[in-house]
């Protein structure tokens, strides 16, 4: 079997051994099958030993060919009550479940260790209700992204978040984690955007907190405590979300720069005068351009790189503002300013709906372009201070060429991401497939990130594969309060088990990390 071209990778099972499966849980038996047919219709019942391989491949394996699971079962219920009846009998049997939308985590999220049953939000697709006033949206937590927006762009409006795989994944899933997207610096987090969520709880007892009121003082709001949980305290089954109004003066830009100081003057200078219309602040190095072009990837018809590519940074910016006309002086005047004070040394504005894909399509092909030159990515999504996100970058290649990686370990060093909101992707795609060397590499760069405060997850969840460092950036404190929280919603540890939390020793070793970072830059 293969996944984007490349070997499968082996069971996780097999490839992490510090992990082992935790014997409180219950394999699934006969009679288990059998409740489950008494709950859900034929179609909605995949079992890995009557469905072909690549079926179940698609639940249990991610998206980036790094985690695989076992599970012999996976669930497909249509709407909370079959997922109500799903969780509590799997509470009482102590059964272990992968909450999944659209799979498409980048931390090893949304998919089994060892034999945990996936329950999946794909047949949950209802759009319940829609306020072309308000634009109080409220639908099922399978609803895919692309498709809201399609829904939504009839009355105007638009789903307050934008990834470049909006086309697989699934609105439950984005709460789940959080998401961010390409459009933070205008929309903010999803968190932001939510009113209200519809949870099943893991002894099946239903939260229905699905408010369509942007003003609702009164009391916890617990809606709050499931969003970026990754599904490890409730199963989310519909969302309450406040959609944004469609803005119809749109520019895109490419703007080219010698060096990652200038894209941050540029940034800064947008601020002070296009700040009530930035969307989007995008930057990509030069390396990262030249995987895009070496893939060969499609991208839309017409679309050779807009300016010059043999410049060190790029940058993919957007504006949204009312009036076209206004819009399109002050984007205009905008870029002839940072050309003349030699901020920026070469630009575009896409003049036409079909270059303005065709300029955004060098970002979002970016992603699955790296995917293509290797099969074992090892990606980081941080945050630190918007002066400092490249300079991570710099010290990792550095690093690599100095320990000899570069070339026989791996690829390339590539860095790109969201310098608006200050979130860094740094991808590396490895040579071989050697969790020790992944090992290597996450330590330097979580240990890096530790002097400057930053975040060892921005936007894309803790899952699985972040779960050792998690108190690199966390203190002790604050993720045993998580732990209780966790405790208290779901004591028999039946959702998403061995993903977010790390185990007892890794817990302190973060700790302990911090402490002598910290007394290296004080000089103590």
């Amino acid at each position: 079997m293969e996944k984007h071209g490349f070997a499968l990778t082996p069971l996780t099972a097999d490839k992490l051994t510090r992990l082992q499966r935790d014997p409180q849980y219950k394999k699934i038996e006969q009679a288990d099958i059998d409740y489950f047919r008494s709950v859900l219709p034929e179609s909605s019942i995949l079992e890995a030993s009557k469905c072909a391989e690549e079926t179940i491949l698609g639940y249990v394996s991610d998206w980036y060919n790094l985690y695989r699971g076992s599970s012999s079962v996976v669930l497909l219920p249509c709407n909370t009550e079959q997922v109500q009846s799903i969780l509590k009998y799997c509470n009482d049997q102590h059964i272990a479940v992968v909450p999944q939308s659209g799979n498409t985590s980048a931390s090893g999220g949304s998919v089994p260790v060892f034999d945990e049953i996936v329950v999946s939000t794909k047949m949950m697709e209802e759009i319940r209700s829609f306020d072309s006033l308000s634009g109080a949206l409220v639908c099922d937590a399978g609803c895919n992204l692309e498709k809201l927006d399609k829904y939504l762009a009839d009355y105007g409006y638009q789903i307050p978040l934008d990834l470049p795989a909006k086309h697989l994944c699934r609105i439950g899933g984005n709460a789940s984690t959080n998401a961010g997207g390409i459009r933070q610096m205008r929309f903010g987090n999803l968190h932001g955007s939510i009113m209200g969520l519809e949870v099943v709880l893991p002894d099946g007892t239903v939260l229905d907190n699905l408010s369509t009121m942007k003003k609702d003082n009164t009391g916890y709001h617990l809606k709050n405590l499931f969003i970026g949980s990754e599904g490890t305290l409730g199963y989310i089954t519909a969302v309450s979300i406040q959609a944004a109004r469609i803005r119809p003066a749109v520019n895109v830009l490419m703007l080219a720069f010698p060096s990652y100081e200038h894209v941050v003057q540029a940034f800064d200078y947008c601020k002070k005068h296009l700040s009530e219309t930035i969307s989007a602040f995008e930057v990509l190095d030069q390396d990262s351009i030249r995987c895009i072009e070496s893939v060969g990837f499609q991208i839309p018809k017409g679309s050779a790189f807009p300016i010059g590519d043999h410049h060190n940074f790029y940058v993919v910016m957007e504006t949204a503002g009312s009036i076209e006309e206004d819009e399109t002086k002050r984007v205009n005047a905008f870029l002839k300013e940072l050309l003349e004070q030699e901020i920026a040394i070469d630009g575009a504005i896409a003049s036409t709906p079909e270059k303005r894909e065709s300029f955004w399509s060098w970002r979002t092909k970016l992603p699955p372009a790296i995917v293509q030159t290797g099969p074992h990515s090892i990606h980081f999504d941080i945050s630190m201070p918007i002066p400092k996100l490249y300079q991570v970058v710099h010290d990792t290649r550095a690093w690599m060429e100095k320990q000899g990686m570069i070339g026989r370990d791996v690829k390339a060093v590539y860095g790109y991401g969201h310098v608006g909101d200050g979130n860094l992707h740094l991808t590396i795609p490895a040579l071989i497939d050697s969790e020790s060397l992944r090992e290597e590499i996450d330590e330097f760069v979580y240990t890096w990130l530790t002097q400057y405060s930053g975040s060892v997850s921005a936007e894309h969840g803790i899952g699985l594969m972040k779960a050792p460092y998690l108190t690199y950036t966390k203190s002790v404190t604050m993720v045993q309060q998580m732990q209780r929280i966790k405790n208290m919603f779901d004591p028999n540890g039946i959702l998403n088990p061995y993903k977010l939390f790390p185990k007892d020793n890794e817990l302190w070793e973060g700790q302990s990390v911090r402490k002598r970072v910290r007394a290296a830059n004080c000089g103590c």
